[in-house]
C-alpha cells in the first residue's frame, strides 16, 4: 500500500468523528472510486453532509487539503490487494486459522508503516540520540511493547528501564537527569494511569514520547511527539489484542532500525556483541 492509507485512517478514527463528519467518512470507505472522482460539494451532497464539513473531515485525518486525500486515495485503489481483517470463526480448519492471522497481521503492520509520518520519525529519533535515559512503561499487553522496546535500546548500550510498577516510574521521575525522556504506550490513549504518568514528567520538564492509535485521544494531544499506529479491526471475544500488538511492534522496529541508522556500525557491533555473550553464556 502506498501514500497516506485514508482507508486505514477513515475506519481508525470514524467512530469519534460528528455526524456530519461521520457521514462523508462512511461514504468514503463505501465508494472510493467514486470519492476520487468529486469536489468538495458533490461528496458533501452525495454524503448528504456538505463542503465544509468535507474539509474539516481532511484535517481531522490529518491531511492538507481535499485535493491531497484524492490523490493518496487514488494510489491507494491503484495497488490495493484483497487482503482484510477476517475473524476466527468456529471450527475452522488450522490452516484457515494460520492464514487469517497471518492476513490480520500483515493488515494491520501494513497499514500502520503507510501511516507513519517520516518528519515524525526523524524528530522522536533525534530526540531519543540526545536522551540521557529512556523510561518506557504501558500497561497490560502494551507492556509487552514495552518491555521490547527497552530491550531493543539497551542491547545498542542506550540507558532504557522498563519499570513493571506505575510507583516506581513515578519516583524515578521525581528524580530523573537532565534530558531524560519519558516513552508511553497506550493503544486506547486514553488509559488514566498513563495520562497521570505523562502529567509528573511535564512537571519535572521530562520531555514525553506516546506510542498510541490514530485519533484524537487524551495521550496523542498530551506528548511531546505522538507516534499512531493504525486501528486494525479488533474484535475483542475473539482476538484480544492481536491485531493492535502487530500494529506497536512493527511502529516500535522502525523507529529503532532508524535510529540504529544513525550510526549503523556501532550499534550492530554492540548487537552482536551482546549477541555473543548470550551464546556463551547459554553454554
Amino acid at each position: 500500500m502506498v501514500g497516506n492509507n485514508i482507508l486505514g485512517r477513515i475506519r481508525s478514527v470514524l467512530s469519534e468523528l460528528p455526524n456530519s463528519e461521520k457521514k462523508i467518512g462512511n461514504f468514503i470507505l463505501q465508494h472510493p472510486e467514486e470519492t476520487i472522482k468529486m469536489t468538495t460539494a458533490q461528496l458533501g451532497e452525495a454524503s448528504d453532509s456538505n463542503s465544509t464539513a468535507v474539509i474539516r473531515f481532511c484535517n481531522r485525518i490529518g491531511i492538507n487539503g481535499f485535493t491531497k486525500l484524492k490523490v493518496d486515495l487514488s494510489a491507494e485503489i491503484v495497488s490495493a490487494d484483497e487482503i482484510d481483517y477476517a475473524d476466527i470463526q468456529s471450527e475452522e480448519s488450522i490452516n484457515e486459522i494460520k492464514s487469517k492471522l497471518l492476513g490480520n497481521a500483515f493488515k494491520s503492520m501494513e497499514e500502520t508503516i503507510s501511516l507513519m509520518n517520516d518528519y515524525d520519525i526523524e524528530k522522536i529519533v533525534e530526540l531519543l540520540y540526545t536522551a540521557s535515559i529512556i523510561y518506557v512503561y504501558g500497561i497490560g499487553s502494551s507492556h509487552l511493547v514495552a518491555e521490547n522496546t527497552a530491550q531493543k535500546w539497551s542491547r545498542i548500550g542506550k540507558v532504557c528501564i522498563c519499570p513493571t510498577d506505575s510507583h516506581s516510574l513515578l519516583t524515578m521521575l521525581t528524580s530523573a537527569p537532565k534530558n531524560a525522556v519519558f516513552f508511553s504506550i497506550s493503544n486506547s490513549g486514553e488509559t488514566r494511569e498513563i495520562i497521570e504518568l505523562i502529567k509528573v514528567a511535564e512537571k519535572y520538564h521530562i520531555k514525553t514520547i506516546g506510542l498510541t492509535q490514530f485519533g484524537n485521544n487524551p495521550l496523542s494531544n498530551r506528548v511531546t511527539y505522538s507516534l499512531q499506529t493504525v486501528r486494525p479491526y479488533e474484535n475483542e471475544n475473539k482476538r484480544g489484542a492481536t491485531s493492535s500488538l502487530h500494529a506497536q511492534f512493527i511502529a516500535v522496529d522502525v523507529l529503532f532500525y532508524a535510529y540504529a541508522a544513525k550510526d549503523y556500525e556501532s550499534s550492530i557491533e554492540k548487537i552482536r556483541r551482546s549477541r555473543t555473550e548470550i551464546n556463551r553464556f547459554k553454554n
